[in-house]
């Protein structure tokens, strides 16, 4: 365990392992509480932060050549077997 230090204004610095571990970065947002005279902070995963992390890894498998080609959902469809045909 690391002892942290509270800041001017309320600000808490997480240790870079933590945040690396959690997959936080600057602007992710938590929920806090308070229980039994201790801090629970815990990690809220937005759905637009994961929407924005899956276009993002969309796009970098597009540039590397890994996609399907379709012209219709329907044809998606066929091509991924999304109903296990």
């Amino acid at each position: 365990m690391k002892n942290i230090t509270l800041q001017q204004r309320g600000v808490l610095t997480l240790p870079k392992r933590v945040r690396d571990a959690l997959n936080l970065s600057e602007g992710s947002t938590f929920n806090v509480e308070q229980e039994n005279g201790s801090i629970i902070l815990r990690p809220v995963t937005a759905f637009d932060a994961q929407l924005a992390a899956d276009i993002k890894q969309g796009l970098e498998d597009i540039k590397k050549g890994r996609g399907i080609r379709f012209g219709s959902i329907e044809e998606l469809h066929k091509k991924i077997d999304i109903h296990g045909n």
